[in-house]
């Protein structure tokens, strides 16, 4: 594989594309963001350039792929919360994602190509195991996050790319820390809330992985020349809400699965939040991976626990004036 001469990040206002698009930046490699909107935390990083396009428009990345001539792509472009607009939604996130690895595959600067998959394509099981692995069956449910994670792992796997332009898929537990910048959010629901959910015949088990930890990760795979695997990426700690919330004196509300998934029917269909019924399966059982093939791989221990990371962002988040 050639060195590093520029990364193309597709949703780069992201989370995850906002602090990866700084780092790589102010390393000192070439960086294009592309994303519907800027986001003004990286107008001013060395060495990025921002490309305002919808990931749905073929025709403008093929553009962008020929005159950039990226060597390196990390596609995170995708939609975390839940729209009422399937079609949108699944242009986004499924053929978006088709277009940036077809294009990716013709542009033949390309040496690596690096997708975001989600821990969630694994589905919200009560019999799921406490340690989930990357042979585990994909069974994601009716979360459409997940879905759709599942479609597009799936359409890579099979598609008939060219043999010098490697394939590394992360499967991502959530990541916490201090650059996240959105309203709302996991941090700020647990930190915050006035009182918590404890989901009656769940795990309520959560994994939570540091954007520092993430950086690091990053780091190694891209420069390496011969890496082409699918990894979870979580770190080896999962912690439960109630441990988390009792460290904020929170008070537990005990309620079925059955009647928080009704809840959330009535305030999606209702459009009062943004909340949908597949998402208590995920409150209800939690879904844990192994990172042990990663760590293994890259002989790595990550900084961070899951609680660590989660009241680390707490507190950095606080003094950043984000919580």
């Amino acid at each position: 594989m050639e060195p590093i001469k520029k990364i193309l990040i597709t949703g780069s206002t992201g989370y995850c594309g906002n602090f990866l698009a700084v780092h790589f930046g102010e390393k000192g490699i070439p960086v294009v963001g592309i994303d519907i909107v800027p986001h003004p935390v990286v107008k001013d990083t060395p060495n990025f350039k921002f490309i305002q396009a919808d990931i749905r428009d073929r025709n403008k990345l093929r553009e962008i792929f020929e005159e950039e001539k990226p060597s390196h792509v990390i596609h995170l472009a995708y939609l975390m919360d839940p729209h009422h607009d399937k079609k949108f939604e699944y242009d986004v996130d499924v053929m978006g994602s088709k277009y940036t690895f077809e294009l990716a595959n013709e542009t033949k600067s390309v040496k690596q190509f690096i997708l975001m998959g989600s821990a969630s394509a694994y589905g919200a099981w009560k019999d799921n195991p406490e340690w989930i692995d990357e042979d585990h069956i994909f069974k994601p449910r009716d979360y459409n996050y997940g879905i759709y994670k599942k479609e597009i792992e799936e359409y890579y796997q099979s598609f008939d790319k060219r043999e010098d332009m490697k394939l590394v898929v992360f499967r991502m537990c959530t990541a916490v820390g201090p650059s996240y910048y959105k309203p709302g959010g996991v941090v700020s629901s647990v930190s915050k809330a006035p009182f918590l959910i404890n989901m009656l015949g769940g795990n309520m088990r959560v994994q939570f992985i540091h954007e520092y930890d993430v950086i690091d990760i990053f780091d190694k795979i891209i420069k390496d020349e011969k890496v082409e695997d699918t990894f979870n990426l979580a770190p080896d700690s999962y912690s439960d809400t109630k441990e988390l919330g009792e460290y904020f004196n929170k008070k537990f509300i005990p309620i079925p699965e059955w009647l928080l998934r009704g809840a959330f029917f009535l305030l999606w269909h209702l459009r009062i939040a943004n909340l949908t019924p597949a998402m208590a399966r995920l409150m209800t059982h939690g879904i844990t991976v192994s990172p042990k093939k990663l760590m293994k791989y890259l002989n790595y221990k990550f900084k961070y626990t899951t609680k660590e990371a989660f009241l680390d962002a707490v507190e950095r988040r606080k003094k950043n004036g984000t919580l």
